[in-house]
C-alpha cells in the first residue's frame, strides 16, 4: 500500500499525472483491514479502551471489575449486531446489482467484496466478544464459589 501511494504521489508531482485507483484501492483496503483484524485485536487484548478502571477493578475489587468487562464485552456483542444487521443489507445489494465504486471509463472496483468484509469481521468479531463475555460470566461465577 505505501509503495501504491508512493508511486501515485510521485507520478502527480513529476508527470502531473496521478496511477489510475490508487485512491479508491486504499480506501477500500483500509476499510477491509479493519474489519479482517478487528476480531484478532479483541481476541488479543488490544482492542483500544481504557483499562485504567476496570484493571484496577480488576485487581481490587475482581467481582465488580469482571462484572463491569462483561458489560463491555455485552456492548460489544450488542454493537457488532446492530453493525451487521445493517450491513448485511447492503452487502446483498450490492452483490445482487453488481454494483461498482470508482468512476466509469477511469477505474472501478465492486463493491461487494468489501462489504462482505464488513458482514463476516462483525459475525467473527461478534463470536469474539461473547467468548469474552463467557469467559467474564464463568470467572464471575468461579469468584462467587470462593469463600
Amino acid at each position: 500500500m505505501m509503495k501504491m501511494i508512493v508511486a501515485d504521489v510521485f507520478m502527480r508531482f513529476v508527470f502531473n499525472s496521478p496511477i489510475r485507483g490508487v485512491p479508491l484501492i486504499i480506501t477500500m483496503s483500509i476499510i477491509a483491514i479493519v474489519f479482517l483484524q478487528l476480531a484478532d485485536a479483541l481476541r488479543a487484548g488490544r482492542l483500544t479502551r481504557s483499562d485504567m478502571l476496570i484493571g484496577s477493578l480488576l485487581a481490587n475489587r475482581p467481582k465488580l471489575g469482571y462484572s463491569m468487562q462483561g458489560l463491555f464485552h455485552l456492548a460489544g456483542v450488542f454493537i457488532m449486531s446492530v453493525l451487521l444487521w445493517y450491513s448485511v443489507p447492503f452487502m446483498l445489494k450490492a452483490w445482487r446489482l453488481n454494483t461498482y465504486d470508482g468512476t466509469d471509463g477511469e477505474f472501478t472496483l465492486p463493491e461487494w467484496p468489501v462489504k462482505a468484509v464488513i458482514v463476516v469481521g462483525a459475525i467473527v468479531c461478534a463470536i469474539q466478544f461473547c467468548r469474552h463475555l463467557l469467559r467474564d460470566i464463568e470467572t464471575l461465577r468461579n469468584l462467587g464459589n470462593q469463600p
